[in-house]
């Protein structure tokens, strides 16, 4: 749960000096950073599998919609992520008792389709693994006063239901966060008419600690996470780091360092949200220099962290140039993962949040990385996210650059007639589009591909030197199924050219076009009804003009060039390099 935002004044200039004055060299934690996996740092927050289940009953009656939640782990995985982040709930269906979990609710994404796409699991136990229908277990209940053994009949049942968690799944879930943000729980806050906002943290620590000696003993793979603070600026700086202060000297930790030399988990979690790259970095260091004056080598866990944006609206040439709350949020991913990877080395993980936008009663929550484009904020038929903000691809060529369409790629060991492979580029051409380039002028016209396909609003699409080729699945078998991209309207958005006066009657070498207002005459005339006229290279949508010391002309999918140096050869008329110059703008990756 994000904190609202709030002015920061002068506590600004009291974490600057903190980084100042915080030691830079820490103790390396117990659990350090995985060296040799770099993308094992990365992480996000997904969609939690029980809120799909029943919302496509038409393919998946009684189960999880699992074309959606695939196709979230899939774009997930391609963007580099290694860790997916989801929270377990209960069933409240019983009217006495704690509830219980539906597993078909979460089997098939734990089991099947998360380590699938290589995405290792954060299983959030928050109140939800209990449900309140018996009034007995509503969350406010955690902090009712405990026996002399420390628990209470909620602590019991948490730890109880934990062990079933575990017991179900084993070490295919390998990491489990105690609780979301006990510090400043905006539940417990509601339930209690906003008499209370955090857990006990004598009470949180009994449950950690029961836990940790229950479990970690049976699955010494998995790791336990606590904390989950939110930083809360609304009451103050340092209030969730005196709460975990007060964790640590509760008696149940107490006795378990005592006893074991070490602390009842594996690393501490923190969300500091709307604070500045160099604002979460110092404000790291003052949590780690808390757990060095406790002690508590375990590494640090940032499992969510996020700036929103709001994506533009879709456009006829289909590229969107980046929002500036889009820009925003780039700036922000960038710095947070560049200044925690770089200069925080006992911060194990970090976790955007979130992968796709969410919402409500038509609004969005602008959080994502990926917009649904749907009211119901579930995926449509083709289950496409769309569309990507700019920030995806900056995670993802951070996380997993090998996976960006732009990356150049080893030739395929499949290469024969139907496929080839330009090492110019390092990159693939396959049919239908190898079939329509070798139609339609191959590199003289349309150059080296630059891309490998991707999809864009669930379309695929590559890109080359001079245009962009899109597959039109339901035109297959016409002669429209693949057609080249709008480049030339969108490179000339902005851009005003003055409609010509029609022609009083034919001229010969000229012919003009009512649709848009404007000629196309002689070279270039030749040169369009000789390549594919219409179908390939749309109207002209402006005159011939000068432009960087060259006759052109704009198409709605091409410029055309005259080069005099190449008079009297195939290439006096050429197109512009429409494909490179879109590359160069991040609007392209939607």
């Amino acid at each position: 749960m994000k904190p609202r935002a709030s002015a920061r004044g002068v506590r600004v200039c009291l974490i600057l000096l903190l980084a100042a004055i915080l030691p830079l060299s820490l103790p390396e934690p117990a659990a350090a950073r995985n060296q040799a996996d770099p993308q094992d740092f990365f992480g996000i927050v997904g969609r939690d599998p029980w809120y799909e289940y029943n919302t496509n009953p038409e393919q998946f009656p009684n189960d999880v919609n699992r074309t959606f939640l695939d196709n979230l782990n899939a774009g997930m995985a391609e963007m580099g992520a290694r860790w997916v982040r989801i929270e377990f709930h209960a069933e409240y269906d019983e009217p006495i008792g704690p509830g219980r979990i539906d597993w078909s609710k979460h089997d098939w994404y734990v089991r099947d389709s998360a380590p699938r796409h290589g995405l290792k699991i954060l299983a959030v136990l928050g109140s939800g693994i209990l449900a309140d229908l018996d009034k007995t277990y509503q969350f406010k209940h955690i902090n009712d006063r405990p026996g002399q053994d420390g628990t209470n009949t909620y602590s019991r049942a948490f730890v109880q239901r934990t062990h079933e968690i575990l017991e179900h799944y084993g070490d295919a879930i390998p990491a489990y966060e105690i609780l979301n943000e006990p510090n400043a729980n905006q539940l417990l806050h509601w339930e209690t008419n906003g008499r209370e906002k955090a857990v006990n943290p004598d009470i949180y620590g009994q449950i950690a600690t029961e836990i940790y000696t229950t479990e970690k003993p049976a699955h010494p793979g998995v790791q336990f996470i606590v904390g989950s603070l939110l930083y809360d600026a609304a009451d103050g700086d340092d209030e969730h780091l005196e709460w975990l202060r007060e964790v640590y000297e509760s008696p149940a930790v107490t006795r378990y360092r005592d006893q074991h030399g070490r602390y009842p988990w594996d690393g501490v979690s923190i969300h500091p949200y709307y604070l500045s790259p160099p604002e979460v970095l110092a404000h790291l260091q003052e949590l780690r220099a808390l757990q060095e004056e406790y002690g508590d080598t375990t590494g640090i866990w940032v499992t969510e962290i996020g700036w929103p944006a709001a994506p533009a609206e879709w456009t006829s040439f289909g590229i969107m140039d980046p929002t500036a709350s889009e820009r925003e949020q780039v700036d922000y991913l960038y710095g947070v993962y560049t200044t925690l990877r770089d200069q925080a080395p006992y911060v194990e993980r970090v976790f955007w949040f979130k992968y796709e936008d969410f919402g409500g009663g038509g609004t969005y929550a602008n959080w994502g990385l990926v917009r649904l484009r749907d009211s119901s904020f579930r995926y449509g038929p083709d289950a496409t996210p769309w569309p990507r903000k700019p920030a995806f691809s900056v995670y993802q060529a951070l996380a997993r650059p090998d996976r960006a369409p732009t990356a150049p790629v080893p030739a395929p060991p499949d290469v024969g007639p139907r496929v080839r492979y330009f090492p110019e580029t390092g990159h693939t051409l396959r049919d239908p589009f190898l079939r329509y380039w070798e139609t339609n002028g191959g590199l003289a016209q349309f150059g080296f591909p630059l891309t490998e396909v991707f999809f864009v609003q669930g379309r695929a699409v590559q890109y080359f030197e001079r245009a962009r080729f899109e597959y039109w699945p339901e035109l297959r078998g016409t002669p429209h199924e693949v057609q080249l991209g709008l480049l030339g309207r969108y490179v000339t958005r902005g851009r005003t050219f003055l409609a010509a006066a029609p022609p009083a009657q034919p001229e010969p070498g000229r012919i003009y076009f009512p649709q848009t207002g404007h000629y196309l005459s002689y070279g270039f005339k030749d040169y369009w009804e000789r390549n594919g006229g219409l179908a390939v290279f749309g109207y002209p949508i402006s005159e011939e003009f000068t432009e960087n010391g060259y006759t052109v002309q704009y198409f709605e999918r091409a410029r055309f060039e005259w080069h005099p140096e190449y008079r009297g050869t195939p290439f006096e008329v050429l197109l512009g390099h429409l494909g490179r110059e879109v590359l160069s703008n991040p609007g392209w990756y939607r």
